[in-house]
């Protein structure tokens, strides 16, 4: 008896367009759960970073008995209502927080390459300020200019150009900017006046970190775990001029907490606003506390208790955050 041959049968369009339909639905359902995945591992990798940079900043205060200044004779006497004296007009430096713990980093070999006797960048005459000289300047700005660290960067932060601007205010071209910028201020604004030079400013809303000057951990009367150093920022501003830049100063170098975390700002405030803390984490930023340990502050912290984690001696009893 005589057999046909038997013949295999293939998919119809229908039953494809079904497989195709059920594999497009996986990958919608698997999708947001991965990148929740890779979220979660960024931020830890953020907290991580942070918890370095805390460490060196104990470190910092363990070497020298003081914390480091958010900036070294920065150029930008016009920012507080106490004028810088008359020699440091003409010995700006620009120098950060930033450079000052690069031994504490792992980072002593490009900190050995700086000379912190003269400036780390340049910038236009202001406010009565004799700019620095170009030559002084070289040696650090071939060191700084297109150097990256990646501890200082925000892995959630995709954001990495480099500085574009030489005004009077901003001379950041060719520097790289980081997530991380220290509580230096407890206004709305830079013009307010309270960017604290040393131990010149004894106010109840004094911060950990000023120029020319920080505070000692002593100093601290609110405590370590109540009082935050350092918090995160987005590279990324409404202007490419706005920082903070690690490796010099500009005049968009510190944070305050005056305004909370990812704010958008509206009218009549005309600026975008530089200062504000926030990140690319959903839902707020993380913070490094006076203790060296890190925590995530939502964005819907109330903005009197943000106020009182900035200050370190007001005695103001916290809220939830």
């Amino acid at each position: 008896m005589e057999r046909k041959p038997q013949t295999q049968r293939g998919f119809t369009l229908v039953e494809l367009l079904v497989v195709i339909a059920i594999i497009g639905v996986l990958i919608a359902l698997l999708l947001p759960a991965v990148q929740q995945a890779r979220e979660a591992a960024r931020r830890m990798q953020c907290t991580n970073q942070l918890k370095q940079i805390g460490l060196a900043l104990h470190n910092y205060h363990d070497t020298h008995l003081v914390l480091p200044p958010a900036t070294l004779n920065p150029s930008c006497q016009g920012c507080d209502a106490s004028p810088y004296p008359a020699t440091l007009k003409d010995n700006i430096r620009n120098i950060t927080g930033h450079l000052l713990i690069l031994p504490f980093l792992e980072q002593g070999a490009m900190h050995d390459q700086l000379d912190f006797r003269f400036p780390m960048g340049l910038c236009s005459a202001a406010d009565g300020d004799t700019p620095p000289d170009a030559t002084d300047a070289a040696n650090n700005m071939a060191v700084l200019q297109g150097a990256r660290i990646d501890l200082f960067a925000c892995p959630s932060d995709p954001y990495d150009n480099l500085g574009t601007a030489t005004t009077d205010w901003y001379h950041n071209e060719n520097y790289a900017r980081t997530s991380y910028g220290f509580i230096a201020s407890d206004w709305n604004d830079y013009s307010t006046g309270l960017y604290w030079q040393g131990s010149s400013n004894s106010s109840s809303m004094r911060p950990a970190f000023g120029d020319n000057g920080a505070a000692k951990f002593r100093d601290i009367t609110d405590g370590l775990s109540s009082s935050i150093l350092m918090c995160e920022t987005p590279m990324e501003k409404q202007s490419a001029s706005y920082g903070p830049f690690w490796g010099a100063y500009t005049h968009t170098f510190w944070l305050q907490m005056s305004r909370g975390i990812n704010t958008a700002h509206s009218p009549p405030d005309p600026r975008p606003y530089a200062w504000t803390p926030g990140s690319n984490h959903p839902g707020g930023c993380n913070a490094i506390f006076g203790d060296g340990s890190v925590h995530f502050l939502s964005e819907t912290t109330n903005l009197d208790t943000l106020r009182y984690l900035t200050r370190i001696g007001d005695g103001e009893i916290l809220g939830e955050y």
